[in-house]
């Protein structure tokens, strides 16, 4: 509830707020209410208060009034000092008033001075400019006199002073009278550039349909005009350079271009020079490289004496080059010689081409350097064009030679362990199986795992993407699908590690483990000799002629009569044309034999023999002199020989390498079309209900016919062993597949089993493909023939039980495992699943499936 207070002291409250402008601090009085019969209180209050600050007010003005009236007075002091200012300030603008109009009267006297001074300037030029053109036209009136009268070079000083004078005339260059005068002057000097144009044309005839040019030292006129006079004035007239350049392009096309241009029509002509006429008619008659070299000297000989120095300098600057390039192009660079033989002759060519540079040296002419740079270049030109015939002979072997094939025999010595499968079968057959060994490379090295080839690095010529089968292995893996047999792309050289696995028999031996590999015995090594032949085209031997003539180049070129040639120099670079013929062998060789149909094994044939030759060239290559004396040849130098060989052997691994992936695309094409033509079958499932067993049946038939083909193809290009080898992985392709599909069958009934059968023994139809002769090692032998297919066939014996178990009761299958080899081919768990197949669940079953499993 709002406090209650007193009027009085309501009003006092409200006074001081209003008098101090502030509120009360206690709180009981700010919240007070004001009651409307406290407004009389509170007005007096405010009267009396207004009344005393009117009364303090009186009393203070009475108490400052003197202060008030000095105040006053000194403002009328200062509002009269304020009007004086304003006085003189008025006086002081009008006197600047006045200035001004002084400095008017001034300037416009001094505007008038100066008009009048350049009015006496004008009238002085002008009377200078009048006496200038008056002096112009009397040298114009001159000049045309000295003309007339045949001081053409007199005339031609004079018009040059008059166009320096006129250049001086400024501003009254633009007047008529000048234009007239320079009108005149011009007329005058292209009268004057007409009669020494004239001139010049008639002291230097050129008549292109008579391919003839003309040189006279003088012609008559109204007065005797000679050629240094014309020189004179054309130089004068800034048109000896154009002059020069017309006469020498005449000259290119009129008596260059006849002589030196190799053309069919009208031919080469030669040069004829009857005193002051040099003309091209008649075919030339001979055509060497000397005689073209002997008519550049006559005609510059002919320039140099029928013009004077001041024209024949300059022509040659242009003329000189345009012949030299010529002559280097259509006749120095056909006449560098590819044989040896014709160096001498080319050195002699070289002896000429120095003479001519010192004769136009000895003439002052300039641009022979060319002829000179060429010379100096010629051992660099010869090897560059070397090369160009070398690349170019490649091509022409291989386009040729790709079609002429001949068989060639290798023969090679082996020492090799008694305990290889291959020979362990009797004593009396130790010499029979030297004829299955591959066609290897190299002697002993190979027998065991090669090391990895390197990669060639082929990208510039398009090949890098080939694909290349890795070496052999010596761990092979029965199980392992025959397109997995990396070994394939070597050739020859896993044969032996495949017949140390298998027996030409199936019979199981004490030495043998469950993956069919011999346990370790004794060795007992011996030396066999190896012989096979195999089908290669021309392609080899031609590259190696190829390169066995650089190198006796290079032998040529080190020693006299060679050695002291401008080309002796250029004989170590030959040494990089082995490789480049071969790297442009390896690049086109795929171009060459796509159209054969054994394309890839003849590439594979060409680059294994040519890989044999190149090693046999290495091996051949002399040994570096040592101790190295002043007597050592330049080119059995170590630093030569050492990138040589380098280069031979990176050369060699590249051809293997091609080798490797030319076989490899065969193989890997080959089990394509197997695999794509086993794939028609369907996995064999209701192979004996239409139309599945048609397609079985032709699936089969395709795959036999396929790998007959290509043991036809193969029969008259591969070496016997790779032949086998090739064919021994193509048909461990489809076998496998085979074998894969029949396993994985859940269910086989009888029909089908008998259906399956059939089809291996089709299959096993192609071991005739590996019956061999059994000749021995040494041509000596029973004359018996031999299976082989065991040896170059992985899986063969799995496929051959394979096809018995399909036909088998449980007591066989039991036999097969416990009395025969079946464990060595088969695990448990793929003789279990074969039975569950064929036979129904009953408990002989399941007693024959706990027998092999024990």
């Amino acid at each position: 509830m709002p406090s209650q207070i007193s009027d009085e002291a309501l009003g006092s409250v409200i006074l001081h707020s209003v008098t101090y402008s502030s509120y009360p601090e206690s709180e009981d009085v700010a919240s007070a209410e004001l009651p409307p019969s406290a407004l009389p209180h509170l007005q007096k209050v405010l009267e009396e208060a207004r009344e005393d600050v009117k009364k303090d007010i009186r009393v203070v003005s009475r108490e400052a009034a003197p202060d008030i009236d000095g105040w006053i007075a000194q403002a009328k002091l200062l509002q009269a000092d304020i009007q004086r200012s304003k006085a003189t300030a008025r006086a002081i603008v009008q006197a600047a008033e006045e200035g001004k109009k002084e400095a008017a009267k001034a300037h416009d006297a001094g505007a008038k001075v100066v008009l009048l001074e350049s009015e006496l300037v004008f009238n002085e030029t002008l009377v200078n400019i009048v006496e200038q053109m008056k002096h112009i036209s009397a040298q114009l009136e001159a000049a045309q006199d000295d003309a007339v009268q045949s001081r053409v070079s007199q005339a031609l000083d004079k018009l040059r002073g008059i166009e320096e004078i006129m250049k001086g005339l400024g501003s009254f260059s633009d007047t008529r009278v000048v234009g007239l005068l320079q009108s005149k002057a011009t007329i005058l000097r292209r009268a004057i550039t007409e009669n020494a144009t004239e001139c010049w044309n008639a002291l230097l005839v050129a008549d292109p349909s008579a391919r003839k040019i003309t040189i006279k030292d003088k012609i008559q006129r109204e007065t005797l005009i000679s050629i240094d006079m014309v020189v004179e004035v054309l130089k004068k007239l800034r048109l000896f350079d154009t002059a020069v350049g017309r006469l020498a392009m005449a000259f290119e096309s009129i008596i260059i271009s006849p002589r030196l241009s190799i053309t069919r029509d009208p031919g080469v002509l030669q040069i004829v020079i009857d005193e002051d006429d040099i003309q091209a008619k008649g075919l030339i008659k001979s055509m060497s490289v000397h005689s073209a070299l002997e008519d550049i000297q006559r005609v510059a000989e002919y320039l140099s004496t029928r013009l004077p120095a001041s024209i024949a300098v300059p022509l040659s600057a242009k003329l000189v080059p345009v012949f030299a390039t010529k002559l280097i192009n259509n006749w120095l660079v056909p006449a560098i010689p590819l044989h040896l033989k014709d160096i001498p002759a080319f050195q002699e060519t070289l002896s000429l081409v120095l003479g001519l540079a010192e004769y136009l040296d000895e003439l002052t002419w300039s641009g022979q350097s060319q002829l000179v740079e060429w010379v100096d270049r010629s051992a660099e030109l010869w090897l560059t064009k070397r090369k160009e015939a070398t690349i170019a002979g490649i091509r022409r072997v291989c386009f040729k030679g790709v079609h002429t094939t001949h068989t060639v025999e290798r023969v090679e010595t082996q020492v090799v362990s008694k305990s290889d499968s291959i020979i362990k079968g009797s004593e009396a057959q130790d010499d029979d199986w030297g004829a299955e060994w591959g066609d290897e490379d190299t002697a002993t090295e190979e027998s065991k795992t090669a090391e990895p080839v390197e990669e060639e690095d082929v990208s510039a010529w398009g090949v890098d993407d080939d694909t290349e089968e890795e070496p052999p292995k010596t761990e092979p893996k029965e199980a392992a699908e025959a397109g997995e047999d990396e070994a394939d792309a070597w050739g020859w050289d896993d044969e032996v590690t495949q017949a140390a696995h298998t027996d030409s028999s199936p019979k199981l031996t004490k030495s043998t483990k469950v993956n069919g590999a011999s346990q370790p015995q004794q060795p007992v090594s011996r030396e066999i000799t190896l012989k096979e032949t195999y089908v290669v085209t021309s392609i080899p031997d031609a590259i190696l002629e190829i390169i066995n003539q650089v190198l006796s180049d290079v032998d040529a070129l080190a020693r006299p009569p060679l050695s002291s040639t401008a080309i002796a120099p250029a004989g170590p670079g030959l040494y990089a044309m082995p490789s480049l013929a071969l790297a442009m062998y390896r690049a086109t060789a795929s171009t060459h034999y796509q159209s054969l149909a054994a394309g890839n094994m003849l590439i594979y044939n060409d680059c294994r023999r040519l890989s044999s030759q190149l090693s046999n060239l290495l091996t051949s290559l002399p040994s570096s002199p040592n101790p190295i004396g002043p007597s050592t040849p330049p080119h059995l130098h170590p630093t030569l020989l050492a990138p040589l060989r380098l280069s031979i052997e990176s050369s060699i691994k590249k051809t293997d390498s091609l080798a490797h992936r030319a076989y490899g695309r065969e193989m890997d094409a080959q089990r394509t079309i197997l695999r794509d033509l086993l794939d028609g079958a369907q996995g064999f499932g209701s192979c004996t209900i239409a139309p599945f067993a048609s397609e079985c049946a032709n699936a089969i038939t395709m795959t036999v016919d396929r790998i007959r083909e290509v043991a036809a193809i193969w029969k008259v290009v591969l070496s016997r062993s790779v032949r086998l080898q090739s064919l021994g992985s193509l048909l461990s392709t489809a076998i496998t597949k085979v074998i894969t599909e029949i396993e994985e069958l859940p269910d086989i009934p009888e029909e089908e089993s008998r259906k399956l059968r059939g089809f291996c023994v089709q299959l096993g139809e192609l071991s005739s493909l590996f019956i061999a002769d059994d000749e021995g090692a040494g041509g000596q032998g029973d004359g018996q023939q031999r299976d082989l297919t065991s040896i170059y066939t992985p899986n063969w014996f799995k496929f051959q039980y394979l096809a018995e178990i399909l036909d088998a009761s449980l007591a066989d299958i039991k036999y097969f495992w416990q009395e025969g080899e079946l464990r060595l081919e088969m695990e448990k768990e793929e003789v279990v699943d074969l039975i569950k197949a064929l036979f129904a669940d009953s408990e002989h079953r399941r007693r024959a499936i706990q027998d092999i499993r024990r």
